[in-house]
């Protein structure tokens, strides 16, 4: 087999290098072919596990369903998100160089945020309001374990591509992708952009088997604004309860919330392999640190 060069496409982290076979995918498949490449199947798909930890930055929490609320301001900037994913992605290699994905599975996750006070804005009333006084004086005085949680829990979906390429047994590739989460327990979702850079080497065995490892970055912007009843946050019944009389006197059903908030670094490090063990079948395992950990696992198969 002649060693791919700058048109590498698979011999990358997404599939193992496997002969070509009768399709119309890959463009210019054919040629390639008569350069001396030998290409990957056309066709793949995979079930992949991610576990992840991120620090969170809570821009504001707001409560809603009465004036009373609104004048309300809960101090908890610092959250940890945690969750995991299972997804079901399906590929095609379009050309011998670009690879193109759908996603789709489902996420939990949840977000928690320790409440440092609660405080009223009295400005906000023509004249002097008892229960805002009465806010101010405890509100920096909460228990230890009063915490701010979010159920992040729903369906998740997505499409991406990868770009690769390569020189000898050295590989690299760009994997972008944008997947969006529709949170069942809120009103809210989560969307969230990707790009990896990564580089890496590969050795070959005998039967087609072929390890991979590899190294590089992780850019993930993630858009959070979420919204929904506030007996869904894990308060104290007692606060929910407060919170449901206030906004009934105002003539609404529930007190509500609204939060915005983002991911404290959009960045972090990846190490990884990859070990195809023949031209069918290959399995990946990556792992990220820093300011965001992850733990990333996938079984793929190539028709």
């Amino acid at each position: 087999m002649k060693t791919p060069a700058a048109a590498l496409l698979l011999a990358t982290l997404v599939a193992p290098t496997a002969f070509a076979q009768d399709s119309f995918f890959p463009i210019w498949g054919d040629e390639a072919e008569q350069l001396g490449y030998t290409l990957p199947k056309p066709y793949g798909i995979s079930v992949s596990y991610m576990d992840m930890s991120n620090p969170i930055t809570v821009e504001s929490i707001k409560l809603t369903g009465a004036p009373m609320l609104d004048a309300i301001d809960v101090d908890a900037r610092n959250a940890t998100f945690t969750g995991s994913n299972i997804t079901v992605r399906a590929d095609v290699w379009v050309f011998p160089f670009m690879n193109v994905y759908g996603i789709i599975g489902y996420t939990q996750g949840e977000s928690k945020a320790k409440i440092n006070s609660v405080s009223c804005d009295s400005s906000k009333f023509d004249r002097p309001n008892l229960l805002c006084g009465v806010i101010n004086a405890v509100g920096d005085k909460l228990p230890e374990n009063t915490m701010f949680n979010l159920d992040m829990d729903g369906g998740t979906y997505g499409i991406g591509t990868t770009l690769a390429g390569g020189v000898g047994n050295w590989f690299g590739l760009l994997d972008m992708n944008y997947t969006y989460t529709s949170i069942s327990a809120i009103e809210g979702d989560i969307r969230t952009f990707v790009a990896a850079p990564r580089v890496g080497y590969r050795w070959e065995y005998e039967g087609g088997r072929e390890l991979r490892v590899f190294t590089g970055v992780m850019y993930q912007k993630v858009d959070q604004f979420l919204s929904g009843d506030i007996a869904s946050l894990g308060l104290p019944s007692v606060v929910v309860a407060a919170a449901d009389k206030i906004a009934n006197d105002a003539g609404n059903e529930h007190a509500g919330f609204e939060v915005s908030q983002h991911a404290n670094s959009n960045w972090n490090n990846v190490v990884g392999m990859q070990y195809a063990f023949n031209r069918d079948w290959d399995v990946l395992v990556e792992a990220g640190f820093g300011a965001r950990e992850s733990f990333f696992i996938a079984l793929g198969r190539r028709f």
